[in-house]
């Protein structure tokens, strides 16, 4: 009996041995890759998409030249920066005043998505990696990538932006690494629908 203890914890320290492998694979997930992405229908915003988390959502009013504006943010932030591809995931929208902004005047949003890639470069003080016009569904947009000086090296905030018809939204990854595109960015951003 005592042999067949022993056989047996044997066989047991193999196989755990042999699992340890598999196991290793499993916790080098991202955090993304092991939360369970939930669709944000925003009927309110006109938008949804694919979240690894709920995000939390917050309101700004912001005196400007054409009036008071008012800022609708949803965001998270990934619990452990360490396991995470990207650290923060956001998507806000503004409405412009009509006789302001409409989707139309191809030339004013141009200037406006160009303008709003300077902004925040210099508000992170980086520099943009690419910049391209994309579609933002079936309305103009643009994409961008900076690279900014961080505590840890130099970080990396991804952005989409668009207008649908005086709707101005943007779409937002931040990332302590500065490198391309990741998967969760990836699914993040291509999960959005604005209707």
């Amino acid at each position: 009996m005592r042999y067949l203890f022993v056989f047996l914890c044997s066989i047991l320290a193999h196989g755990l041995a042999a699992q340890t492998p598999l196991l290793q694979v499993k916790l080098d997930r991202s955090w993304e890759q092991q939360q369970h992405w939930a669709e944000l229908n925003e009927l309110d915003g006109r938008f949804r998409l694919l979240s690894p988390a709920e995000l939390t959502h917050a309101i700004d009013t912001i005196a400007t030249d054409v009036g008071p504006l008012v800022y609708h943010t949803f965001h998270l932030q990934a619990p452990d920066r360490d396991a995470a591809e990207n650290v923060i995931y956001a998507i806000s929208y503004v409405d412009y005043p009509a006789e302001v902004l409409h989707q139309d005047s191809i030339e004013l949003i141009a200037a406006m998505l160009t303008a709003a890639e300077e902004e925040a470069a210099a508000a992170v003080g980086g520099d943009v990696i690419y910049a391209t016009d994309r579609q933002l569904g079936s309305y103009p947009g643009r994409q961008w990538r900076i690279d900014y000086p961080s505590k840890g090296g130099t970080a990396s905030a991804r952005t989409l932006a668009g207008v649908a018809r005086n709707r101005y939204y943007e779409i937002k990854v931040f990332s302590l690494r500065a490198a391309g595109l990741n998967d969760s960015a990836d699914r993040f951003f291509d999960s959005v629908r604005v209707f």
